[in-house]
């Protein structure tokens, strides 16, 4: 019973570690648009990395935000056939759809991470010395996250949760 306490506290620390970037990134997106605003109308200049910075930040919260849609299961749901099935069949028909679901999601980290490697032997930066491959990191790390979650639900479809 103990070793359930400990699990659930390190699970409640990563969902507020979640919701933490998630709020980091949308707070810093705002205060950089808004400053590029001001720079661009009043002075008639601009931060040269901002647009570049800020099309990553969206890409991290996206990400991240993906992530934190899927410890709530709050993700697109196409459900077209489950409602006509009977009910002894649909925990079964919940079960693959999520199976299926971290394997695509465990294809795209793999694939994404031979891009990031690849972008990491080519060794462009992105802006102010900071290389693409690390802005990018998020893409495999992100599905592999959200694979693991899938694979949890499905496994554990009857509470339909894994935090």
């Amino acid at each position: 019973m103990h070793r359930n306490k400990i699990i659930s506290r390190i699970l409640s620390l990563i969902d507020k570690f979640e919701d933490a970037l998630v709020i980091f990134f949308l707070f810093n997106i705002l205060l950089l648009a808004i400053t590029q605003i001001v720079l661009r109308n009043i002075f008639n200049s601009g931060l040269i990395w901002g647009d570049s910075l800020l099309s990553i930040l969206v890409l991290w919260l996206g990400l991240t935000g993906s992530i934190v849609a899927c410890r709530q299961n709050k993700q697109i749901n196409i459900d077209v056939f489950s409602q006509y099935l009977p009910e002894k069949y649909k925990l079964y028909v919940k079960q693959i759809g999520l199976l299926f679901a971290a394997l695509v999601c465990f294809c795209i980290s793999y694939f994404s991470f031979i891009f990031i490697h690849e972008e990491f032997l080519i060794g462009e930066y992105a802006f102010a010395k900071i290389p693409v491959w690390l802005t990018e990191s998020i893409i495999p790390f992100a599905f592999f996250v959200m694979g693991i979650r899938y694979f949890l639900q499905s496994v554990l479809s009857d509470s339909g949760s894994t935090s």
